[in-house]
């Protein structure tokens, strides 16, 4: 059983409470009671069964008297809402599987800090393997009032998805072939990589000439180990990925913006804009993965490994990019191909089949390698 007591970032009262303009300035100065972090994300290992948590809340100033505070776990609506204005589409977790020591505490005459509550939350190994659920508690106290943004804290738990087995590239590919009419107006590129040796100019994937997601472009200036976006336009990151080192690498552009991005482990590192009005992927030498096929100018091939390989005809959100590096939804909304790399696509035939459209991509085989462990994002 473990034991998380939270001691979040302070915040300035002057701060807190600047956003309150239509107040009058006296209920400016009244103390208020909130959580100082406004979300708790926490991994579940295996064999898990329960966790506990320390519980406490705070006032923005002390006051002269004792001041009575309550905890209740906040209704689905809460969790609605925050999935709304965050992106993302976490489940509640159970209420059933949460027990308070108290749902009273006190912060005494002249503390800032309630007395702690202990939480414990059961079950947890009855979750599923990427899952990840949120628990909303709320604050009351009818000594002071609740600031409105913190009085609610969220505990996110996930149970870490554990991925064993890629795709091998060191001159292998897919070509794909979409639909005939496929035009991309947003869209988003995305995949785990590992890259062993790095050389001058390394495809992870898109169509050459349009639009191309590749680390490095010696010839053309940019160094062999950072990540580029080229076709009509071209930009790139500023910092080099390190070889030897898995990352989550994705490209999007919102075409209503103009808006395009380089994200790695789900942070922006580049950023451009670019007044397109689409692109069809099956243009010039069409759609690759892994290295171009038969091109003219050089194959450009990516020597590591690659997995979780999946091509949206929608701009995913930084959110919805960190929340689902490891595994998605083949069924998901705006997914246009998706390539686990796990050994679970057909291959056969020189053909290797996605999981989302069930497209057939040409192949000369994709080798399913064994990771000595799974795989990890820092």
């Amino acid at each position: 059983m473990n034991r998380h007591i939270f001691r979040f970032l302070a915040i300035g009262v002057t701060a807190l409470l600047s956003g309150a303009c239509n107040d009058s300035e006296s209920d400016l100065l009244e103390p208020k009671v909130y959580f100082e972090n406004k979300e708790n994300a926490f991994a579940i290992e295996d064999g898990h069964q329960t966790m506990t948590f320390d519980v406490s809340s705070r006032l923005s100033a002390m006051v002269s008297s004792q001041v009575d505070v309550s905890y209740s776990i906040a209704d689905q609506s809460v969790v609605d809402e925050y999935n709304t204005k965050n992106g993302t589409s976490y489940e509640m977790f159970d209420p059933s599987h949460v027990k308070l020591s108290s749902t009273t505490s006190v912060i005494p005459n002249g503390k800032l800090y309630a007395n702690k509550v202990t939480m414990e939350l059961s079950g947890l190994e009855t979750m599923e393997e990427g899952k990840s659920l949120i628990l909303p508690i709320r604050v009351h106290s009818t000594s002071v009032s609740a600031l409105p943004d913190t009085g609610i804290t969220y505990y996110i738990l996930s149970k870490p998805i554990k991925i064993t087995e890629v795709g091998t590239f060191t001159s292998h590919y897919i070509s794909v072939k979409f639909p005939p009419g496929t035009y991309f107006t947003s869209f988003t590129y995305e995949t785990l990589i590992y890259v062993n040796r790095f050389s001058s100019n390394n495809t992870i994937m898109g169509t050459e000439g349009v639009m191309i997601f590749r680390i490095g472009d010696v010839t053309g200036g940019t160094p062999k180990d950072f990540l580029e976006a080229a076709g009509r336009q071209k930009y790139n990151v500023m910092e080099g990925l390190k070889p030897n080192r898995w990352y989550h690498v994705a490209l999007t552009y919102d075409q209503p913006s103009g808006k395009t991005a380089i994200y790695v482990n789900g942070s922006k590192w580049a950023e451009s804009a670019w007044a397109i009005p689409g692109f069809d992927p099956n243009s010039d030498v069409g759609f690759n993965i892994g290295k171009l096929k038969g091109f003219p100018w050089g194959e450009r091939p990516l020597n590591g490994y690659l997995s979780e390989t999946r091509v949206w005809s929608v701009a995913r959100t930084e959110n919805q990019l960190k929340q689902n590096m490891l595994s998605v939804d083949p069924k998901s909304e705006g997914l246009a191909l998706y390539y686990k790399l796990n050994g679970s696509e057909k291959q056969e035939g020189g053909v290797i089949t996605d999981a989302a459209s069930g497209l057939n991509g040409a192949t000369n085989g994709i080798r399913i390698t064994t990771l000595d462990a799974p795989i990890v994002i820092e």
